[in-house]
């Protein structure tokens, strides 16, 4: 699993929020890598910047562990495993709630984005936006998906809407599912399967066909809720790593 691939940076969501979406990261990190009581986790630099989030969520986050009793830290020496993570605790099943709310949460605002999109879109966008979606098939063609790449889409998307309050909301969640996304292993075997439906929703749109573009919106959700059901599928996750 690489940890340390660059993603965009995590806008504005409300501090109490992202400190609690640190330390669900945190606990989906230290199950994914079989941690085990009095492991080490990576210091608190090295997190702020796989998370892409500043030193302080960090601390926040690991805060909120240690008073749950899953981690202690120790002055000087970093944090350190004191209750080891299985599939079935609470703390996991908080992580799928948190991700599947961001879920349906982007979902509904994006497909929002999409009603107005119809509407509005001028041609100029819709064929940046249909030029996006083609780099994604010719990726996708390859066995390869692009989270840069796949953002931009969404961005576009999103300005086809000509909310920029809208676009703001959608990519502030687009961005903190991302950094769950480091923790979840190799999942672009099941995100390279969303690709088609980007291009239906870019046709869709230049048609002005809006229930086609709202199916293939849900679509794309279905998978992302796809990889979240296989969160805890130790038999999945070890398949992917092999």
């Amino acid at each position: 699993m690489e940890m340390m691939s660059t993603l965009q940076p995590i806008q504005p969501i409300g501090k109490e929020l992202l400190h609690e979406k640190v330390s669900d990261a945190l606990l989906s990190f230290i199950y994914r890598n079989g941690l085990k009581l009095g492991d080490k986790l990576p210091g608190e630099r090295q997190l702020a910047l796989e998370l892409t989030v500043g030193r302080n969520s960090v601390r926040q986050g690991l805060c909120q562990l240690e008073e749950a009793g899953i981690i202690e830290r120790m002055v000087g020496k970093g944090a350190f495993l004191r209750k080891e993570v299985s599939a079935d605790s609470i703390e996991l099943k908080l992580l799928r709630v948190n991700y599947r709310d961001l879920l349906e949460i982007k979902i509904n605002l994006e497909q929002l984005a999409i009603r107005r999109a119809v509407d509005i879109a001028t041609k100029e966008q819709l064929t940046e936006l249909k030029a996006l979606a083609t780099k994604l098939t010719e990726l996708a063609a390859q066995g390869m998906f692009s989270v840069g790449l796949d953002r931009e889409f969404h961005t576009a998307l999103l300005g086809c809407g000509g909310s920029p309050t809208l676009s703001q909301l959608v990519l502030s969640l687009v961005d903190s599912l991302n950094s769950y996304s480091k923790m979840l292993g190799n999942v672009s075997n099941v995100w390279v399967r969303t690709i088609p439906f980007h291009m239906d929703i870019a046709v869709a749109l230049e048609q002005r066909q809006l229930s086609f573009a709202l199916a293939a919106s849900e679509y794309i959700f279905q998978y992302d809720l796809q990889v979240l059901n296989e969160l805890t599928d130790i038999n999945t996750y070890q398949e992917r790593q092999e």
